[in-house]
């Protein structure tokens, strides 16, 4: 029965492992089309009225009636909207836009339009511009003058539940269409701004000239549950033709579809042919295991049938006819195994995929599973022959003799055993040199269990070894000599331990590889999506800060972030100090540093601040230098930043006022004491700036406690010294240009790097000065990362307040968005999406999309190996003990014949149990943890698919191989209990006297 089982389970994961494989890829097809966005796989068409229209109901209508779509779209919607028109005063370019049923995905304040004259905007638009309902909007020509009658924000935001989220986004297709855009200066031309399309109803676009009328159709693909991903090349080359313009009976369409369907092909036919490397570990793995525990069971049942060879060979029996003796068992049960074999594989194979995978995924069966499975019978039949032979290599007197002895091994075996060592060791070295990433090969998948068989053989030799040891010295009790003795004397007690090795070195490396690969998800999730919900924003950076600090003023839920490519490489810039309360920081990033330690790392003090409108410096000037203006660099608590020029000062000691702009807070980048309007002048000598008084009280702690640095780049600096001295800063100046001042950020700004930029980041820092207008900060990396937020190991994390402080960064460039705490309150994310912030990504949807992917999908199998291979070994051990069990029982019987006492035969039985099972045991574990050393990086893991996705890295969890080994070890204790037990429950001395009649 033992036999059988392995037989079955080698020949049903040799079916198991193809056709789920092929099945994920299948269900990857599936997913990846409907998860993704509607722009990369669905349609869109821009119908142009040939002529004006008094029904614009209809115009929609009969454009819906008359476009012709591919098969494999779902039914279009449109969308009726104008060319945009500059409007009167700062309302920029405005869009008036018509879409049935609008409303009914939106939230409202207010009421819909319910008539021509009445407009709902953006609920962000209207507080800009500070419009409140049942205002009239003046739009100018064409549009003339609207009733504000309500105002929308799109439903975003984790509470908006996924049902709904995905009817949203059917139904608006593209849900940035409805985002405010600011206004910009682009390459020195402003662009004006772009609001959100002001919502009316059809009937207030009846009249407008043809040319400012566009229909805009879109149809997401149709994705069938039973679709093969082997029909994807053809959708692919369907969607790629050039459509050419449909001619409606309203008016031209011509298709501006934007879809990537060849480069979703092409990630999907590279999934599916990496599925399959991902499963092929594990199933060769099971297979491998099933083959060793199946030689040690045959070679047991062949000891259990060496008496009747023996009385055959007596008999006169010849060589051919022993053979088919000896075969006849093993052979029939490999017949027996094939159809049951192939039966568990194909129900295991449905009942996976019906439990993890989409319904309606079809299971194939490749033609590689029956090649496979033909693999698998004929190592079986050759197992079961080298196993036969053994048996029947023994001579009569060994048949006959009864309990077989430990004998040294004989020069063929330790040759074999040197070869698989050398062998082992060559791989391993050649696993170690070989750079990861590449794919997998047939050395990554055998190389766990040749480790295992080098320890498993080391952990046998030693056990008996060391009991030998033992035996040779004085006893300390009976027990324990007797398991000594029977350790170093009973070859059929160790042979256990080489399968047992493999079995669980296998088991903690199938349970291994799957939490890499599921922490690594983790990872490339967390920099995808580095908060519970990622808002994206059309906002210049500076106002996203204001906005976070204005909503979340306690930095409990808000961070605003914004991507930057500068000359140097790419930043993700960050209000830092809220990284702790509204980022997710893998831990994986940075090994032995938290995120407090990474705040602490890139923050510098921040500038001081004042309030206040005038604001009174004094300053003393040397008495032979010339006159001199103190340019003050403040931030508004908006997010502005402006430059007060304080004088000028004649030498001598004097005082000047300068109103500024600091009601509601300012803070105090950057001093310089230059010429007049803040141009190079002389400046030699000490320069005492202080005090300084805002609105009439004293702040002079803004220059003594501002932490004051000396600036060292975009300037000529004519200041070589600085000091605090009372209520004000000594500057010691000799040269020409400006005596630059920074507060906080002084030298180098400290950054996180991505592995893939610290070198980049050297390369400037030793460079020569940068501008400090524009361009990035020479840095420093005072920590490497494996990942940092969106751009992953080529990106670099800096703080907002260290890069701009005291510095023109030009933030146009920035793509900016908002993280948000899972904790978030629904009315913070309500006012986010007042403000035109759209979701952009949900962490939990990202590390589902992750999960869902071919590679996760197949990688499930190693816990599905590590079950089966657990269940194996166990089977494999309760039949081997069963079949000691006879023999193991005459000793106990006649130990207790001489008077042991039958407590001490029920202790050394325990006792040599835990010592062959303990050697297995730790050989195993250590085999395991090993072999994901050695291997994880090199096996597939997951696909790479960006730059911005962190490396696989190999780790050993020491939670995870506790956990392992404590289940192990409960498992053989059990066994290695039960098993003394049944030794001696029925070791009595008649067994003797019926063995002897």
């Amino acid at each position: 029965m033992g036999t059988l089982l392995l037989l079955v389970v080698a020949l049903g994961s040799a079916v198991l492992g193809p056709a789920f494989a092929a099945a994920v890829g299948n269900a990857y097809a599936v997913t990846r089309l409907a998860e993704e966005r509607n722009a990369l796989t669905g349609r869109t068409w821009e119908v142009r009225p040939s002529r004006g229209t008094d029904d614009p109901g209809a115009l929609l209508d009969d454009t819906l009636t008359q476009l012709v779509l591919p098969e494999d779209q779902h039914a279009p919607s449109a969308q009726l909207e104008t060319a945009r028109v500059l409007a009167p005063g700062a309302l920029g370019e405005v869009m008036l836009m018509a879409k049935p049923d609008a409303c009914a995905h939106l939230d409202i304040e207010g009421r819909c339009p319910s008539g021509p004259g009445e407009v709902a905007v953006l609920a962000g638009d209207a507080e800009e511009d500070g419009h409140a309902l049942g205002d009239r909007i003046d739009l100018g020509e064409p549009f003339g003058t609207l009733t504000l009658v309500g105002t929308y924000a799109y439903p975003s935001g984790p509470a908006v539940a996924a049902e709904r989220r995905e009817a949203l986004e059917d139904f608006w297709f593209e849900p940035g269409r409805l985002a405010s855009v600011p206004a910009t200066v682009r390459t020195g031309t402003e662009v004006p701004r772009r609001p959100a399309p002001y919502l009316v109803v059809p009937e207030q676009l009846a009249g407008l000239p043809p040319h400012l009328l566009l229909v805009r159709a879109d149809s997401r693909i149709e994705v069938p549950a039973d679709l093969d991903a082997a029909d994807l090349p053809e959708l692919a080359r369907r969607a790629a033709q050039d459509p050419a313009p449909q001619q409606l009976g309203v008016g031209t369409a011509a298709e501006v579809s934007n879809n990537d369907l060849d480069g979703i092909v092409t990630d999907v036919d590279r999934e599916r042919r990496a599925a399959l490397l991902a499963v092929a570990p594990a199933v060769v793995s099971l297979v491998l295991v099933a083959l060793a525990l199946l030689g040690r069971l045959t070679s047991a049942a062949g000891e259990l049938r060496v008496p009747d060879l023996a009385l055959a060979s007596l008999r006169g029996a010849d060589r051919r006819r022993t053979w088919l003796l000896a075969l006849s068992e093993p052979l029939l049960l490999v017949a027996l195994a094939v159809p049951a074999g192939v039966a568990a594989g194909a129900g295991l194979t449905w009942a996976l995929v019906r439990a993890w995978l989409p319904p309606g995924v079809p299971v194939p069966v490749p033609a590689y599973a029956v090649l496979a499975c033909v693999a698998v019978v004929g190592c079986a039949v050759a197992v079961c022959v080298v196993s036969t032979r053994a048996v029947l290599a023994r001579t009569l007197a060994d048949q006959l003799s009864g309990q077989a002895r430990p004998r040294p091994a004989g020069r063929p075996a330790v040759l074999a055993a040197l070869v698989l060592v050398a062998l082992t060791l060559a791989l391993v070295v050649a696993a170690l040199s070989r750079p990861s990433g590449g794919a997998t090969d047939a050395a990554d998948l055998v190389l766990p269990l040749l480790v295992a068989a080098v320890l498993g053989l080391a952990a046998a030799g030693g056990a008996r070894a060391g009991a030998a040891a033992l035996a040779r010295r004085p006893s300390r009790g009976v027990a324990g000599f007797l398991a000594v003795r029977a350790v170093a004397r009973r070859a059929v007690g160790t042979l256990v331990v080489l399968p047992l090795t493999i079995a669980i070195a296998v088991v903690t490396f199938g349970a291994g590889t799957f939490d890499a690969a599921a922490a690594w998800r983790a990872s490339v999730a967390a920099t995808q999506a580095p908060a519970s919900t990622v808002w994206s924003s059309e906002l210049p950076m500076r106002e996203a800060v204001a906005l976070t600090h204005r909503l979340d003023p306690d930095g409990r839920w808000l961070m605003a972030t914004g991507t930057w490519n500068a000359q140097d490489g790419t930043y993700v810039v960050a209000d830092v100090p809220r990284l702790p309360a509204a980022s997710l920081w893998d831990p994986s990033w940075t090994p032995g540093h938290d995120v407090d330690d990474v705040v602490a790392l890139v923050t510098r003090p921040s500038p001081p601040a004042l309030t206040g409108s005038r604001l009174r410096l004094g300053l003393t000037v040397p008495r032979a230098a010339e006159e001199v203006t103190v340019e003050v660099r403040l931030r508004t608590s908006g997010g502005d930043t402006l430059n007060a020029y304080v004088g000028p000062f004649p030498p001598g000691a004097s005082s000047a006022t300068e109103r500024v702009p600091c009601g509601d807070g300012c803070t105090v980048e950057g001093l310089a004491l230059a010429g007049p309007a803040g141009l190079p002048t002389e400046l030699v000598g000490d320069y005492v700036v202080g005090p300084l008084e805002v609105d009439g009280a004293a702040a002079s702690e803004v220059l003594t406690g501002g932490a004051w640095h000396l600036v060292g780049e975009g300037i000529a600096q004519a200041a070589d010294g600085l000091r605090v001295a009372g209520d004000g800063l000594v500057v010691t100046a000799d040269g020409t240009g400006k005596a630059g001042l920074t507060s906080g950020a002084g030298g180098l700004r400290p950054v996180v790097a991505g592995r893939e930029a610290v070198d980049r980041l050297g390369r400037v820092a030793a460079g020569a000065a940068t501008s400090s207008v524009g361009g990035p900060p020479p840095s420093e990396a005072v920590l490497v990362a494996d990942s940092v937020p969106f751009l992953g190991p080529e990106g670099v994390l800096i703080d907002y307040a260290v890069l701009t402080t005291n510095r023109t960064v030009y933030e146009e460039e920035f793509e900016v968005r908002v993280l948000a705490a899972a904790d978030t309150p629904g009315r913070v994310s309500t006012a986010l999406a007042r403000e035109g912030l759209t979701v952009e990504r949900l962490h939990a949807q990202e590390r589902e999309r992750l999960d869902g992917t071919a590679y996760a999908l197949a990688l499930r199998l190693y816990l599905v190996a590590a079950l089966l291979v657990l269940l194996m070994a166990v089977a494999g051990l309760a039949v081997t003990t069963a079949i000691q069990l006879p023999g193991r029982r005459m000793d106990a019987a006649a130990l207790s014949v001489v008077g042991v006492r039958r407590r001490s035969v029920l202790l050394s039985v325990a006792v040599e149990q835990a010592v062959v099972l303990g050697a297995a045991a730790v050989a195993g574990l250590l085999a395991g943890a090993a072999a994901q050393l050695i291997v994880l990086g090199r096996i597939t893991l997951g696909q790479v698919e960006e730059a911005s996705w962190p490396r696989v890295v190999a780790r050993v969890d020491p939670a995870l191989l506790s956990a392992t080994a404590l289940l192990v070890a409960v498992l053989l204790g059990t066994v290695a209990l039960l098993s003394a037990w049944a030794t001696v429950r029925r070791a009595r001395g008649a067994s003797l006297r019926e063995k002897a009649r």
